[in-house]
C-alpha cells in the first residue's frame, strides 16, 4: 500500500467515525509526515485528543493498535532517493499545480480564495506542530546565547532574515550570514561554546547551510533549525529545537509563511523575556531611524527654498 493509498483508506471511514476519533483521523491525514517520528502519546497531545481514540482508529481500519497504524506510515514514507528527486522537481510541479489549478478553478475569485484558504492552513499547521516546551527552550537561548548566528538562502532566506533582523532591534551580537561575498563560513570562525546557530532551509536541503550547521556544531553551538520536513537532515543536529512548518502551499516556489510565522513567534517571545532591555534598545533604534530621515513622514522635512533669481539686466 502507497501513502496516499493508506490516507485515502482513512478519508473512507471517516463518515463512520464521531467526536475525537474524527478529530484525530482528520490530524493524521494533515499531518502524515511526522507521524512516523512520534509516539502515539504525542500525536495524541498535538491532535488534542485522547491516546485511546487514536487506538481505536486504528482497529476501525483492521489493524491490531495504534503501533500497527504507525508501522503503516513507516513503510510508506519516501526513502531519501526519491525525496530528493521530488524535491529537485518542486519548481516545475509547483508551477504546473498552478496554471492547472487556475484552468480548473470557476474564475479568479475562486482560485483566490482557495489560494489564501490554503496558506492560512500552513500557518495553522505550523501552529500545530508546536510545544511549550519547545518554544521556551529555543527562546532562552535566543535571549542568553552570547551570540546568535541566523541562516537561509534561496526562499529560506526570507524568514532567516524576517528573524535575524527582528532579533537585531532588542538585543546585541546577531549575525546573519548573507555572504554576499561569497564567504558566508568566515563569520563562524568567531563562534563559542554556548553560541546559538539557526538554520532555515526547505527540501532538497541546502548544502552550504547544513555544513555551516555542522561546523557550528562542531564548535559547541547549540542549533536551531526551521524547516519543511520532520525528515530534514539537519534534525540530527537541532534534535528537540527542530521546527517544522510545511512549505507545500499555493505560492510559487514554496509557501515561506508557516516558517515566518515560526520565526516571528520567537521573536515575539524573545523580546518579552528580554523585557526592559529590549525595549530600551528598540526605542534608541527606533529614535535613531526617525532622527535619521529614514521614514517619510509629514511635516518631518521641508522642501528646500528655491532661490530668487535677479535678472543682472535690472
Amino acid at each position: 500500500m502507497t501513502r496516499p493509498e493508506l490516507i485515502e483508506q482513512i478519508k473512507t471511514i471517516c463518515v463512520e467515525l464521531s467526536g475525537q476519533m474524527v478529530e484525530g483521523a482528520h490530524y493524521i491525514i494533515n499531518n502524515a509526515d511526522e507521524i512516523p517520528f512520534y509516539s502515539m502519546r504525542e500525536i495524541a497531545r498535538r491532535a488534542n485528543v485522547q491516546p485511546v481514540n487514536l487506538v481505536r482508529l486504528a482497529q476501525k481500519l483492521g489493524l491490531s493498535g495504534y503501533g500497527d497504524l504507525r508501522q503503516q506510515f513507516i513503510d510508506t514514507t519516501p526513502k531519501r532517493p526519491q525525496r530528493d528527486q521530488q524535491s529537485l522537481h518542486r519548481n516545475e510541479a509547483s508551477a504546473r499545480t498552478l496554471i492547472a489549478e487556475m484552468g480548473k478553478s470557476s474564475g479568479l475569485k475562486a482560485f483566490v480564495d482557495s489560494f489564501f484558504a490554503t496558506e492560512q492552513a500552513v500557518v495553522t499547521q505550523a501552529r500545530a506542530h508546536l510545544s511549550e516546551e519547545q518554544l521556551e527552550n529555543a527562546v532562552e537561548l535566543l535571549a542568553h546565547a552570547p551570540k546568535v548566528y541566523v541562516m537561509g538562502r534561496r526562499t529560506a532566506f526570507t524568514p532567516a532574515y524576517t528573524l535575524a533582523y527582528t532579533l537585531q532591534k532588542a538585543r546585541p551580537s546577531i549575525l546573519l550570514l548573507d555572504g554576499p561575498g561569497g564567504a558566508p563560513e568566515g563569520a563562524l570562525d568567531d563562534i563559542r561554546p554556548g553560541d546559538a546557530f539557526v538554520a532555515v532551509t526547505f527540501a532538497p536541503f541546502n548544502r552550504l547551510v547544513h555544513r555551516m550547521a555542522e561546523k557550528a556544531a562542531l564548535s559547541g553551538a547549540r542549533l536551531i533549525a526551521i524547516t519543511d520536513s520532520f525528515a530534514a537532515p539537519i534534525s540530527k543536529l537541532a534534535g528537540p529545537l527542530h521546527f517544522v512548518a510545511q512549505s507545500s502551499g499555493r505560492a510559487f516556489p514554496e509557501s515561506t509563511l508557516g516558517a515566518i510565522a515560526i520565526a516571528n513567534i520567537l521573536a515575539a517571545l524573545t523580546i518579552s523575556k528580554l523585557g526592559e532591555v529590549a525595549e530600551r534598545r528598540i526605542r534608541d533604534n527606533e529614535r535613531f531611524l526617525v532622527n535619521s530621515g529614514e521614514y517619510l513622514l509629514s511635516g518631518a522635512a521641508k522642501a528646500p527654498r528655491r532661490r530668487k533669481v535677479v535678472d543682472a539686466r535690472s
